[in-house]
This record gives structure tokens, C-alpha cells and sequence, in this order.
């Protein structure tokens, strides 16, 4: 039997292989970019899984390809871009899928808001915004500063705006005109300052277990582009406990029935505000530092709610071990990429540091205010996710980027 991936994660492939593998079946990549996988498909053999090139944008083309998949057996969906075609693809072929409805609001992030201001989970609701200058300035004056104004379907920090006085007001209107928008249109809300955590949970017959905790590190305001994750951070038992509860009661709250889920949350000193609710799997090596604090594969969750299984890892016994830190590398100006220096020096850093390349040479490095800036991660283990962070910021602090003018 097979599972198709309409596109995946950049990292992850591994895993998700021997998941479906324990499980029987053979996975099937439909991608519209291979290359985005290099690192891990040059480290699969062509027998760990089928890749069909397709225009991924085109959920007819799709459609075709997964027509001739004669024991199709589910269909994985871990990216938000490909949340809503999978999930209209999964319908089509009557296979498990979390529903075009909950997909709907995930991919909308005014709707998350205001679900979760009617349920009581958070304080203000949101302001659907067309993006103009005049649209803009109305929802700021509206809310008070500060307000985020965001793309109501944005991903990777693409398309965020932190106003907090009328300087930024101005040049986030100026900015607002030429945006590229994968939404329908802007969300404001209010900004809930506090440090960025994520909850990653598995959820299934109407349980929500919480695995960990990660915690965010981003710049300085108003940029607030991600520099570094660590995972899983300790908190006090009764917070965790807490935790653990509220995150349930999100995802009720948006639909969520099935899988893994990766909610990023602001810890405010009223309590825990969240930031954006992800049905997926976590993106960069965040999967990989779960896999190895916890001890198991947590991506045998994301194969089993695309059968439309009881996740096992609601059950797994649990004993996190050590913690892993990850540093986003980002060129400190624009250009071409010809390469890294100094990653052949991790090996002299603590932390058993390791590299993953997210950028190929050649790229053209445009946009550094947000994720489509990084070049590539340094994960690190210590005993502790503290102790991983501070190895991998000391270990990414010795590789520099080699760039070459824009054309």
C-alpha cells in the first residue's frame, strides 16, 4: 500500500519513510520542486520512496497522479501552503484527512482568533483588513497600538507588520501595497508582548497530549524574524499541567481532530496567548530534536492520522532526555550564495553540532527580514535544551556566508 505527500516539510522525509514502512506501507513524494528535498533525498535510497514530479498548485494535475496510485491508502499533508488542496485531495479519494472545514479556518487566521475569543481562549478577537493604506490605518487607530497586521494566510513570518507608533504605522501602509498576500486578505490584532513557546501536541479521540515544549527565539521588535529554537524547554509541573489543558482546549476549539500540531504561543503575564495554530508537524529540524529527546519517532503520529488510526504516541511512555538546540543561519546582506565557511569547525564545538543546508549554492538570498533568509541550520544536544541552545549559537557563530553580488 502507499502514502502520498502532497510536498513535505524540508526535512523529515527519513522519518516519515520508516514510519510508514513499521506501518506496511511505501511513501509517494508529489512535488512541484525536488530539489527543495536535496539533503534528505540524497541520503534515501530509491527504494525508501516514489517522487512524481507535478505541478503541486494544480490539484487536477494532482488528482491525475494519485488516480493511477492503484493502493493508495492515505494521503500526508504537512505543510500549511498544500493544507487546503490535501485536504480537498484526501475528500476526493476518501481518505482520512482533518476536513476541508477545519482546514479552511487554519488557513485563515482572523477566523483562529475569533474562534478562540468566543471560547474564551483568548482576549481580543481580530479585524479582517483589505490591504490598503487606508484599510490599515483604521484597524490600527481601531485596536490601539501595539497591533500586528499580518497576511491572514502568510507562513514563515513572510508579510508582518509590529506597529507601535505612527512611524511604523506609515511604513507598514507603504509596505502593505506591494505585498505579496497568500490570504484573502490582513488580519489585526493585538500584539500580546511576551517570549514565543510552541506547544507540539498529538492529538486523537478527542485527547490532546502535550510532548514538549519548544521555546523561540526571534530579533529585536519589529522585525521579530526566528534566530533559534530549543527543545523541550522545563517548566514547573503545575504549568506544564496547565499547559496541557489550555492547548487541548485550542484545538477543540478550532476543530482540530487528528495528528500532530505545532501551536506557537506568547507567554504573557496574563497567561498564554497564542500566536498562530499549525496542523502539522513542526517545520525545520524541530521534528528531529522531538524524535531524539523523546526517543521515539513522533512522525509515526502523522502517518497514523493519515490512516485514520488512534495515534500510538497518546499512549507511548514518555521520558524526555537530553535537549537539542537550533540556530538559523542568515547572510547579514542580500546576494548570491556561493557557500559557508567555518562548518568544517563544528566538530571543535560541544554539542556534537550538525549542518542542514536549507539553501543550495547559487540561490539568490533576497528576503532577510523573515525565514526565506536562512541558509541553513545548526542543531546542537546538550543536557538541557538551555544547554543545547548555547551549543548551537556557539557552534553557528563560527560559519560565515561566502556571497556573491546579485546579478
Amino acid at each position: 500500500m502507499t502514502i502520498a505527500l502532497i510536498e513535505a516539510l524540508t526535512f523529515g522525509l527519513a522519518h516519515l519513510r520508516d514510519a510508514a514502512a513499521e506501518a506496511g506501507h511505501r511513501l509517494c513524494l508529489l512535488t512541484g520542486n525536488r530539489a527543495v528535498y536535496a539533503y534528505e533525498l540524497d541520503r534515501l535510497g530509491p527504494d525508501d520512496l516514489t517522487v512524481i514530479d507535478v505541478d503541486t498548485t494544480d490539484v487536477a494535475a494532482c488528482a491525475a497522479v494519485l488516480d493511477r496510485i492503484p493502493d493508495l491508502a492515505g494521503l500526508v499533508n504537512s505543510t500549511d501552503t498544500w493544507m487546503l488542496p490535501g485536504a480537498e485531495l484526501a475528500e476526493r479519494f476518501g481518505l482520512a484527512t482533518l476536513g476541508l472545514d477545519t482546514a479552511r479556518t487554519l488557513r485563515d487566521k482572523a477566523e483562529v482568533r475569533d474562534l478562540l475569543h468566543r471560547a474564551g481562549l483568548s482576549r481580543s478577537g481580530a479585524i479582517r483588513v483589505e490591504p490598503t493604506a487606508e484599510a490599515v490605518s483604521a484597524a490600527v487607530a481601531a485596536i490601539g497600538c501595539p497591533v500586528i497586521v499580518k497576511d491572514s494566510a502568510g507562513t514563515s513570518s513572510r508579510s508582518v507588520w509590529l506597529i507601535r507608533d505612527d512611524a511604523e504605522r506609515d511604513r507598514a501602509v507603504r509596505q502593505v501595497a506591494d505585498a505579496t498576500l497568500m490570504g484573502a486578505h490582513l488580519v489585526a490584532e493585538p500584539y500580546f508582548p511576551g517570549p514565543v513557546y510552541s506547544a507540539e501536541t498529538v492529538t486523537g479521540e478527542g485527547r490532546t497530549r502535550l510532548l514538549g515544549v519548544g521555546v523561540h527565539i526571534h530579533t529585536p521588535e519589529p522585525v521579530r524574524r526566528e534566530e533559534a529554537v530549543a527543545f523541550p524547554v522545563a517548566f514547573p509541573a503545575e504549568e506544564f499541567a496547565h499547559l496541557e489543558t489550555w492547548i487541548g482546549k485550542v484545538l477543540d476549539a478550532v476543530g482540530f481532530p487528528s495528528g500532530i500540531a505545532h501551536t506557537e504561543f506568547a507567554r504573557t503575564p496574563d497567561g498564554p496567548e497564542v500566536v498562530e495554530v499549525n496542523g502539522r508537524i513542526a517545520g525545520a529540524v524541530i521534528g528531529e530534536m522531538m524524535c531524539r529527546s523523546l526517543g521515539t519517532n513522533v512522525y509515526r503520529a502523522v502517518i497514523d492520522a493519515a490512516l485514520g488510526l488512534r495515534p500510538r504516541l497518546l499512549d507511548v511512555p514518555l521520558s524526555p532526555g537530553p535537549g537539542y538546540g537550533m540556530t538559523f543561519l542568515h547572510p547579514p546582506a542580500p546576494g548570491r550564495l556561493a557557500g559557508w565557511r567555518g562548518s568544517e569547525r563544528l566538530g571543535l564545538f560541544p554539542g556534537q553540532p550538525e549542518f542542514y543546508p536549507t539553501a543550495r549554492i547559487g540561490d539568490r538570498i533576497v528576503h532577510l527580514a523573515d525565514q526565506r533568509g536562512c541558509t541553513a541550520l545548526v542543531l546542537a544536544e546538550g543536557a538541557t535544551a538551555e544547554l543545547g541552545l548555547y551549543h548551537s549559537l556557539a557552534a553557528a557563530g563560527t560559519v560565515t556566508h561566502d556571497m556573491r553580488p546579485l546579478d
